[in-house]
């Protein structure tokens, strides 16, 4: 149990690097432009944000990070490198994933709406090696004792 609670406050710690570090990088890089397709689009787009839908989204984000921390806490002890090295090669392949997800929804809409998607997958390129360094540094520090167990 003492394990599944560390693990569940590495995704929270990374949760909040994604927005106090990544938050900053995305509105100087992309916020604006991946934005400006909303308002144009309120058939598709939700620009009505309430705080339900922010709350959900935050927990839409959790688990993605939750899945993406899980996969390399599987993983990694068949990985080399040290665990940034070991970190950035699990999170490369979840962003993938999620880069080739968005592809799928983006050939679904116009040209316009998919400006949108396309910086949606901007957006992965700079969050998912900013989690996975983030992953990389925390994760043998929050699980030192484990990690020795194990040998």
């Amino acid at each position: 149990m003492k394990t599944f609670l560390k693990f569940l406050g590495l995704v929270f710690i990374l949760n909040i690097v994604r927005y106090l570090i990544g938050g900053p990088i995305e509105a100087i890089v992309l916020m604006e432009p991946m934005h400006a397709v909303l308002p144009q689009y309120p058939q598709v787009f939700d620009t009505d944000f309430s705080t339900t839908d922010f709350t959900i989204s935050l927990f839409y984000n959790f688990m993605m990070w939750l899945t993406a921390t899980w996969v390399f806490y599987i993983s990694h002890p068949q990985l080399k490198g040290n665990y940034i090295i070991k970190s950035l090669k699990v999170f490369a392949l979840m962003g993938l994933f999620f880069i080739s997800l968005a592809a799928v929804y983006m050939n679904h809409y116009t040209a316009d709406v998919k400006v949108f998607y396309l910086y949606s997958m901007l957006d992965a390129v700079i969050l998912f090696p900013l989690v996975g360094v983030a992953n990389g540094f925390l994760f043998p520090r929050i699980f030192k004792k484990e990690l020795s167990e194990a040998g």
